[in-house]
This record gives C-alpha cells, sequence and structure tokens, in this order.
C-alpha cells in the first residue's frame, strides 16, 4: 500500500513524532522512507549576525544550519531503526518548505506524505506551521498529520 513514504522533518517535536508515524508505516508495509528537510534561502541580515554572535555560533550560517540538519536526520533515522525499518534516505532541498514537499513527492512517485501539523515557524526558516495544511490538500497522494 505504502511503498514510498516521504516524512518531512525540521527537528520540531510535531516533526519528530511524525518521523516515528512515518517509520511504523514504513516497517508495517516494508516500505522506504524518505526524510526530507527544506530550508529557505540563508541571507546574512543584520538580525542574523546579531543572533550568530549572541549565540557565540561560528561558522557562516550554511554551516550552521548543515550540522543542525544533521542532527535533525540522526534522530529521525534513530526512530526507523527502532520500528525496524532499513531503506531510509535523506533528502535536502531549498525553497518554499509546501511547494518543495508537493514537487518531490510528485516527481518521485510518493505514496504517502506524514508531517507534523506544525513546524518551527520562520525564525529558525525551516517548515512552517501552515505548510501541512497546504500539503495535505494540494498532495496528490495520501497524507498522515501527526499531532
Amino acid at each position: 500500500m505504502f511503498q514510498t513514504i516521504l516524512c518531512p522533518v525540521d527537528g520540531s517535536d510535531h516533526s519528530m513524532k511524525a518521523a516515528g508515524v512515518a517509520a511504523e508505516l514504513a516497517a508495517k508495509f516494508g516500505g522506504k522512507l524518505i526524510l526530507l528537510t527544506v530550508t529557505k534561502e540563508i541571507k546574512m541580515t543584520a538580525a542574523l549576525k546579531r543572533y550568530i554572535e549572541i549565540e557565540q555560533l561560528s561558522g557562516e550560517p550554511q554551516y550552521i544550519l548543515d550540522e543542525y540538519t544533521e542532527e535533525v536526520f540522526k534522530q529521525a533515522k534513530a526512530a526507523a531503526r527502532e520500528a525496524g525499518v532499513t531503506d531510509v534516505k535523506t533528502e535536502v532541498r531549498t525553497g518554499q518548505p509546501a511547494r518543495s514537499i508537493l514537487n518531490y513527492a510528485e516527481r518521485n512517485k510518493v505514496d504517502c506524505i506524514v508531517l507534523g501539523n506544525r513546524g518551527l515557524g520562520d525564525v529558525e526558516g525551516l517548515l512552517l506551521g501552515s505548510v501541512s495544511h497546504k500539503v495535505a490538500t494540494l498532495a496528490k497522494c495520501g497524507c498522515v498529520i501527526a499531532r
């Protein structure tokens, strides 16, 4: 039924719960799990520079984001392993989150998208709260919203 399951993750509690649900579905149906993170294009603004200084982060914003993304994927993959899923792929895209998720799902013939009902918000520049509504409304495949 669900051979290819897409789960957008951003590190929020809701997306990590969605990763667990997606992993359970992939395990149950013997499917492939794709973890996807979508980020906005990073523009070095004065506010972002100030944030980096305050938080005492080192490196360019993209480097910091890459480290964060790796940690998010690590946690989501752990949930997949725990559920017994062995076929896990990770993808990173830059762009508008809902559009990027929908485009990825269509191009890769995804059977089901599992996502959290809320993301981190605009400050983090990752999945936005209204993304789940847009994806569920416009997707051409099944959607599961984890709460």
